[in-house]
């Protein structure tokens, strides 16, 4: 589920879905519950979305504000 294979189609996998999260973050500041409202029709389940963040963290596409609760998208060189 998380990457796609000869079962699941790449608009399935969890890398296919992360798109749909990057288009509502560029360039903007949103909280997570926000984010979550306005991508939800696109995962099954929340730990979609939460596997979808995660991935986004892990490649330095976002950052996590603690203290405010929000996302930030981070800009490349």
């Amino acid at each position: 589920m998380i990457y796609p294979n000869k079962i699941i189609r790449f608009n399935q996998s969890i890398l296919g879905k992360m798109l749909f999260v990057m288009d509502k973050l560029d360039s903007k500041i949103i909280n997570i519950e926000e984010l979550y409202t306005e991508t939800s029709e696109h995962f099954e389940e929340i730990s979609e979305f939460f596997y979808s963040l995660d991935v986004l963290y892990v490649l330095d596409v976002i950052d996590y504000d603690l203290e405010k609760g929000l996302l930030i998208y981070v800009k490349g060189d």
